[in-house]
């Protein structure tokens, strides 16, 4: 996780003098096996590291909203050739963990920080964020991310008698704007069928579903006393990012005027 907020822009320049993108680079860490997640503090000099690096970024559009981390640069990475990959950043902070929410945002949320439409995410590039992208994260071109002999049978099925689909007259599109997961009927990983008709086929579901609200009474407890530390901490974090906002850190990274 590099660069996900103004505060770690600065940290890192008070801290160490330079951008954390630099300073991982300088220790040998920035390398085609890197996964950088987030990567929105990040500038120019950044980008030609991750470039020369050969490392992925992953962009979780939806996160970086609920958190008001800011906007990743989207363009500049594509046009230097950085590989993106899609991500949730887990269920806590997106409050899902649906892969096509994620696409539709990461095509809209662009579109609002550059008035030039030649800019945009097309549909077509977040579908390769998403499968070629996707499979470079895990370092596994050549064997996920596309239906190809050699590559893995990793297949979803999609009944396109939805809605999302009526008519079909552009898939790549209708994917990326008008998919919400439930037109998904069968599921296959390896070759191996998981969900059939929408029924996931390797658990109970059903039980798991009652084991979690027999479970919630105790976590409630749990949960009330862990909301007692950060409230603790809450005014020392306050005062860290009010000192960090105000510093000038060369870049806007939030949807709604400059600096």
């Amino acid at each position: 996780h590099i660069l996900e907020t103004r505060l770690q822009r600065v940290l890192g320049e008070v801290k160490y003098g330079r951008s954390l993108v630099r300073y991982v680079a300088e220790h040998g860490l920035l390398n085609e096996r890197s996964l950088v997640i987030h990567g929105i503090w990040i500038d120019a000099a950044d980008i030609e590291l991750l470039a020369r690096s050969g490392c992925t970024v992953a962009h979780n559009p939806v996160s970086n909203l609920k958190l008001g981390s800011g906007v990743m640069p989207f363009r500049a990475l594509r046009r230097a050739g950085v590989p993106i990959c899609l991500g949730t950043d887990e269920a806590a902070v997106d409050d899902t963990a649906s892969i096509w929410g994620v696409a539709k945002l990461a095509g809209l949320v662009h579109k609002i920080g550059d008035p030039d439409y030649r800019t945009w995410p097309t549909a077509a590039e977040i579908l390769d964020c998403l499968f070629r992208g996707g499979a470079r994260s895990l370092r596994q071109t050549g064997r996920l991310g596309a239906l190809a002999p050699g590559h893995a049978a990793d297949i979803v099925l999609l009944d396109l008698d939805r809605p999302a689909f009526l008519p079909l007259n552009d898939l790549r599109r209708q994917l990326v704007y008008c998919k919400n997961g439930g037109s998904v009927t069968d599921v296959f990983v390896a070759g191996r069928q998981v969900v059939q008709d929408g029924r996931l086929l390797t658990i109970d579901e059903g039980a798991l579903r009652r084991e979690i609200r027999e479970l919630m009474p105790a976590l409630r407890r749990q949960f009330q006393a862990v909301d007692a530390v950060p409230r603790r901490l809450e005014p020392h974090y306050r005062a860290m990012y009010e000192k960090a906002c105000a510093v000038d850190v060369g870049m806007h990274r939030w949807v709604g005027g400059g600096e």
